[in-house]
């Protein structure tokens, strides 16, 4: 049996309870210790962690919970030593019983065999760390698994993600819940599979809900199509805002459109010294997904802006090429908000021209992605790339066209727009 075969690698102290189930290590110490009144007592501290297995379990099965079942005895006996040692006699009350199968531990597991080092740790870092803000590690999955649980959970999403810092719209969409709901599934079916739980022991037992265990996904509102200015109405909105004197901001709106920085993170952060004055390039950090950018060419326009601020830039400590803060910046679109009479003119709107405008000169939406700093080509074509009418015009042209003229337009669009960012603009 290879229930025998693993009690070579249990240590002095610990035991595989004999039985019909194997299911549980006894972890035993024991300390003579002196009283106040100088009498000796041996201290015997008992303690079981048990854990469970399918019935019956394949031999993969039953090793994997041994061992998971083995590193937390393994704590609980150096908890033991430091317990008896603190309280003397008094020790011996003890927790006598601990339960393998906390939310952090599985989902440690489920990281390193599925997350860790993939293109997804990023974005699952961010998910995870929203999870535990909720959810302290040390609660088991089966505590987990309680409607209200559910529920509250629901509501500290919505406050978190409306009152983040970077959410300058302040709104809120179930999907963002939906996504951490993602992280309870995967781990509650790594606990069953393993035994760090029981099935029953699930939220919603029933059938019908065996694929989300209970968690099921919140409905999601159909995201409203943000406005993108077309090349006259940013021209137009620059010329005012040099008319009314404020000729950074002009500069800073024009910078961020050819560049497509995320403001809070980026645009407030990045130096004059990113600036690969040689390549015309610039390469910056994103705090977002805590790595440096790809070297991203810079526009006529781009260019022309970095070199009147490099030498003011070069003169400041911080070494930033703009001076504005995160405050006058909200101000300043709030200004222009008004004055344009356009409701959704917040600083993302200049990120979205970036990678709207890009589509619509056919490069490819890998490219866009890795020049918005996105790990994934959905999040970049569902929350930045959007449809204009000028766009949709100039794809109903190219059907009318015919196929000789047509593959003539690829040879032109692949001749300035190759696989890599040095062609790109």
């Amino acid at each position: 049996m290879v229930q025998v075969a693993l009690t070579s690698m249990l240590p002095s102290g610990i035991r595989l309870r004999k039985g019909k189930k194997f299911d549980s290590l006894i972890v035993q110490t024991r300390k003579n210790v002196v009283d106040a009144d100088g009498k000796q007592h041996q201290i015997a501290d008992t303690r079981t962690v048990k854990f469970s297995v399918k019935n019956p379990a394949t031999d993969k099965e039953y090793t994997e919970a041994f061992k998971f079942a083995l590193e937390e005895a393994k704590k609980e006996k150096l908890l033991a030593i430091q317990h008896i040692a603190v309280h003397g006699v008094e020790s011996t009350k003890a927790p006598k019983q601990k339960s393998v199968g906390t939310i952090g531990e599985v989902y440690d597991l489920v990281y390193k065999s599925r997350w860790e080092n993939s293109p997804q740790q990023k974005t699952v870092d961010i998910y995870a760390n929203d999870l535990f803000a909720f959810f302290p590690k040390s609660m088991t999955m089966e505590e987990l698994h309680q409607r209200v649980n559910y529920d509250n959970f629901i509501k500290f999403m919505e406050k978190r993600i409306t009152e983040r810092k970077m959410n300058n719209r302040g709104t809120y969409n179930n999907s963002s819940t939906n996504r951490r709901f993602m992280l309870v599934r995967v781990c509650t079916a790594y606990a069953i599979e393993y035994g760090l739980m029981h099935k029953d022991k699930v939220m919603n037992t029933d059938p019908r809900e065996v694929a989300n265990y209970g968690w099921k996904n919140l409905k999601v509102k159909a995201i409203k199509k943000r406005n993108v200015l077309n090349k006259e109405e940013e021209t137009n909105m620059i010329e005012e805002m040099k008319k009314r004197g404020d000729h950074e901001f002009a500069d800073e709106f024009a910078w961020n459109t050819d560049v497509g920085m995320r403001y809070e993170t980026e645009m407030l952060t990045f130096t004059i010294k990113d600036i690969n004055w040689k390549k015309k390039t610039i390469c910056f950090w994103r705090e977002k997904t805590k790595e440096w950018s790809e070297n991203i060419p810079l526009s006529k326009r781009a260019w022309s802006i970095a070199t009147r601020y490099k030498d003011v830039a070069l003169s400041k400590t911080s070494q930033r090429m703009f001076g504005h803060s995160k405050h006058k910046l909200e101000a300043l679109f709030k200004k222009y908000r008004d004055i344009f009479s356009v409701a959704d003119f917040t600083p993302y709107v200049t990120r979205r021209m970036f990678g709207t405008r890009l589509a619509e000169r056919g490069i490819n939406a890998k490219i866009i992605a890795r020049m918005m700093g996105h790990a994934c080509v959905e999040t970049a074509q569902k929350y930045y790339i959007q449809t204009t009418d000028k766009g949709m015009e100039r794809a109903v042209k190219l059907t009318e066209i015919s196929d000789e003229q047509f593959d003539s337009y690829l040879d032109n669009q692949n001749s300035n727009y190759g696989h890599n960012s040095k062609g790109l603009i």
